[in-house]
């Protein structure tokens, strides 16, 4: 890095600041990355925050603006049922 030029920190790693709060009383958090591939609203970095039946991820649009994807647990979904098809077919052991 040259002299005097700082690094531009993503608005990503700031919205995890100031949820900073949240994040510590969280039940799951975490950051992970979303392939930029077919226009994903996922792409790039990602910040997760459970707490309860709820989850946020926080990840960012290509105008660098934040997107919040806000989920609530539900009993049955599609992708569920097919992880605990691949996950039975394996011989895992899974909570009914």
């Amino acid at each position: 890095m040259r002299k005097g030029k700082r690094k531009q920190i993503d608005n990503t790693v700031k919205a995890r600041k100031a949820l900073r709060h949240l994040w510590k009383k969280s039940d799951l958090r975490g950051r992970c990355w979303g392939l930029r591939r077919n226009k994903s609203p996922f792409a790039g970095t990602n910040t997760t925050i459970a707490l309860g039946d709820e989850l946020i991820s926080i990840s960012m649009n290509p105008e660098k603006q934040l997107v919040i994807h806000q989920f609530k647990r539900v009993k049955e979904t599609r992708l569920g049922t097919s992880v605990k098809n691949l996950l039975r077919a394996k011989g895992l052991p899974i909570v009914e």
